[in-house]
């Protein structure tokens, strides 16, 4: 049994009591559906609906040797609670209309663990870390740190153009439209503030190695801000252009977790690949 306060949104609201991936989640409030930013009113009456037990085995997959021990090399920490993971650049997150599995079903299926969910994600293209929970308390313990920006999330990554300060803030209004996420003056248009936090660790001659840290966790946050000052991600085909024929990933790397309640603090070495651009620039 859980509480559901009024005036808060419906996704949001059970995102925090029943911590599913929203996509198997079907609401109805007073008997119809409605949409997940439906502000939730006093008296309203919330149903929901986990998918039955085929329908999750269909998430459950038969890995071969190969696919097992690509996941084994991608975990890169796990306790009682927790496993965190470093991404491959090129592949998703979930499974969806064009991707038969993602990260989180692999996962999913190596450990054979019903309850381990990812309590945030990086695009398909971002390489890096990214943090499960292995319990539905945890689960609900990590999203609300997230909510409460109690876990800190570093990048490292390669800009093209050279920047003269060596720290600098991009404080910014995003919206999504369609496919894209754009710039917009304010918040009167429903775009939402993001902020993120850069210092230069080194300049090439047409590019720069850029760690950056994000204080909103917004869609494309580094993404769009960077390519906002005519400083895109290189390898970035949305918001940039490609450089160089040969090179085929964007160069975004999330390098370093940190949950200070959890004791947490994890840090990867920069790819070899990033090093390389940077000196061929």
């Amino acid at each position: 049994e859980v509480t559901l306060i009024a005036g808060t949104a419906a996704g949001k609201t059970l995102a925090i009591a029943v911590p599913l991936n929203i996509k198997i989640i079907e609401k109805k409030v007073n008997k119809k559906r409605k949409k997940i930013n439906y502000r939730l009113q006093e008296g309203d009456l919330v149903r929901v609906w986990e998918p039955s037990a085929p329908t999750a085995a269909k998430t459950r997959l038969t890995l071969s040797h190969d696919e097992k021990e690509i996941i084994k090399n991608c975990i890169v920490f796990e306790d009682d609670n927790i496993i965190i993971c470093n991404k491959p650049a090129g592949m998703v997150m979930h499974t969806g209309s064009k991707h038969k599995y993602g990260l989180s079903e692999l996962v999913l299926s190596y450990t054979q663990n019903p309850h381990f969910t990812f309590v945030h994600r990086i695009d398909k293209m971002t390489s890096g870390l990214v943090i499960g929970a292995k319990n539905l308390e945890t689960t609900r313990k990590l999203s609300q740190l997230i909510r409460d920006r109690a876990i800190e999330k570093r990048y490292v990554l390669l800009i093209q153009g050279q920047i003269e300060d060596k720290h600098f803030t991009l404080d910014t209004y995003l919206k999504t439209e369609g496919d894209r996420v754009r710039v917009h003056p304010d918040e009167k248009t429903g775009a939402k503030r993001c902020i993120s936090t850069f210092t230069v660790l080194k300049n090439g001659t047409t590019r720069s190695l850029l760690k950056a840290t994000i204080h909103t966790g917004r869609k494309h946050q580094l993404r769009v801000q960077l390519a906002a000052i005519n400083h895109p991600i290189v390898g970035d085909l949305k918001y940039g252009r490609k450089e160089n024929e040969h090179e085929n990933e964007m160069f975004l790397f999330s390098q370093c977790l940190i949950i200070p309640s959890l004791n947490i603090h994890f840090t990867l070495p920069v790819p070899n690949t990033f090093t390389q651009a940077l000196s061929r620039s």
